[in-house]
């Protein structure tokens, strides 16, 4: 899939990118406890964007945040990549019929 114009290798029904998106959520859980720590608003959005972009790495081991300096950009595709991890696990887990191979 293509998030902020780069290609990022990621299927959730690969073992490997289902428990690394597990990881990267429960991270990302935690660090989002703590933003309300920053001084000041630039440091706080600072911290939101650095949150997403870690989500990212640890997720699909692409940084596709790198040089973004938009809190809402970082949240938007964050918002996009879950989306279309939810479509392929819908995919994956929708049951599977004989009928299918016809």
């Amino acid at each position: 899939m293509q998030i902020r114009g780069r290609e990022v290798d990621f299927k959730i029904s690969r073992l490997k990118d289902a428990g690394s998106m597990d990881l990267a959520l429960k991270h990302m859980s935690e660090t989002e406890k703590k933003l309300g720590n920053a001084e000041g608003i630039t440091a706080m959005l600072a911290e939101y964007i650095k949150m997403f972009q870690v989500f990212f790495v640890e997720a699909t081991g692409t940084d596709v945040l790198e040089g973004c300096e938009d809190a809402a950009e970082a949240k938007q595709a964050c918002i996009y990549f879950l989306r279309e991890v939810m479509k392929q696990k819908d995919e994956v887990t929708s049951g599977f019929s004989l009928d299918d191979i016809k």
